[in-house]
């Protein structure tokens, strides 16, 4: 029955005494379909809502290369995210919540249930008695994903939960039997999560003036390839500065439980950090220009400036030198100057956070601060991340005119407790 005969209430319908007229467009009285928000479309042949394609796409392109400095990045975990639920859900909330700071208009409060969401999924799979590695392998990426959403998107919330995902990934990691097995079973995309998580874990602990998570002894297995940062054959690696940074925060730790310090072992230290200008062993022409590439540059500085940070932690919180010593602003001053040697298009500069973090809270001279800020601005452009933000706002409360130059523990501890950086 037609639509003419249904209004009409005949019973009859003849076709055969009207004239049918087909048009390409609908007429003005049929109201077109609303869009379907469900809609689901293809992505490597997995089928994906739109707003959940839309989120992998930008982490893909948005978000995943400013996790490393690689020139050639591991790829990112997409293919685990169509395999587990947990990962693609928290790869989602990390793109939307990263987005939502650029674009206006976006629900916090659809954001926070999908979070949650996100976490009720984690804990449900945890809680399963056929939880094994490669569950517990996917589930620590997911967790990994929401401890770096935390410290890096919203560690200027009240609500920032940066150290209960770190909780739950070190619970994880300890299922797995430790850090080493842990990094032994796992493909790249997880070992250089891992890296990072052990490096903002470090960083932290420095500030915080606590104990690493971590031994030292994890840094000698982090092979390149596997790892955040760019690895230069023949230089000194970013590793073997990090594992020092690590024995030192545990050699603090021990000094303020009463040992004496012993000053072969600062010298031992000193020596480890002093700032390298390596040149290959190799003598082949190619490896060296190698050095000169505009990577290997930025690479070589931001070990260099780990260094000066390091010399700086040695000398502020282990030797408990005042601030304007002439020996701990060298190194403000040079620190300082790899950073703002560095292209602003590398990506390693983006990785200068902690560094930028110890010299600004060291320097005296207002053209020191000004280089400070205005790097800050410039990775933030970059990155768009409130970590950025959150250093900036510390420093700037350290550096007002009423506050008199304080210990690398008053510094540092208890500021940004939710910030991660590197």
């Amino acid at each position: 029955m037609c639509r003419r005969c249904c209004i009409s209430k005949t019973e009859d319908c003849s076709y055969d005494k009207l004239l049918l007229r087909w048009k390409k467009r609908p007429a003005k009285t049929v109201p077109e379909c609303p869009p379907q928000l469900s809609i689901e479309r293809t992505l490597n042949s997995t089928h994906l809502a739109v707003n959940e394609r839309r989120a992998v796409e930008y982490f893909k392109a948005r978000l995943w290369p400013l996790f490393s400095t690689l020139h050639k990045p591991v790829p990112p975990p997409v293919a685990l995210a169509m395999r587990s639920q947990p990962v693609l859900q928290a790869l989602c909330v990390f793109a939307e919540e990263h987005r939502a700071l650029q674009e206006r208009g976006s629900s916090k409060q659809t954001m926070d249930r999908r979070r949650l969401h996100c976490l009720s999924t984690i804990r449900g799979q945890l809680s399963s008695e056929h939880c094994e590695n490669a569950s517990l392998s996917a589930l620590l990426v997911a967790v990994l994903l929401l401890y770096f959403l935390e410290g890096y998107v919203n560690c200027m919330s009240g609500d920032a939960s940066t150290r209960c995902h770190l909780a739950g990934a070190i619970a994880i990691i300890n299922a797995m039997g430790g850090f080493q097995s842990a990094w032994s079973i796992s493909d790249r995309i997880t070992r250089m999560l891992l890296s990072e998580l052990a490096s903002t874990d470090l960083t932290d602990a420095l500030l915080q003036d606590r104990e690493p998570s971590f031994p030292p002894t994890i840094w000698e297995h982090m092979e390149p390839g596997s790892v955040w940062w760019e690895s230069i054959p023949g230089t000194k690696s970013l590793g073997s500065v990090l594992s020092t940074l690590s024995e030192m925060s545990i050699y603090h730790h021990r000094l303020q439980n009463g040992i004496e310090i012993c000053v072969d072992k600062v010298q031992a230290f000193e020596r480890a950090l002093q700032p390298t200008y390596s040149m290959l062993a190799s003598p082949h022409r190619d490896a060296e220009q190698d050095l000169f590439h505009p990577v290997a540059t930025a690479s070589l500085s931001l070990v260099r400036c780990f260094q000066h940070a390091g010399l700086i932690y040695l000398y502020s919180a282990i030797q408990n030198i005042p601030v304007n010593h002439f020996l701990l602003q060298q190194h403000v001053h040079a620190c300082l100057e790899c950073i703002q040697g560095m292209d602003t298009r590398s990506r390693a500069q983006n990785c200068t956070l902690f560094p930028l973090y110890v010299a600004g809270a060291h320097s005296l001279l207002e053209a020191h601060r000004n280089c400070v800020v205005s790097t800050l601005e410039t990775i933030h452009k970059n990155l768009r991340f409130e970590s950025v933000l959150s250093v900036r706002e510390t420093l700037l409360v350290l550096w007002e005119p009423s506050r008199s130059p304080t210990t690398w523990s008053g510094s540092f501890k208890n500021s940004a407790i939710c910030t991660l950086v590197i």
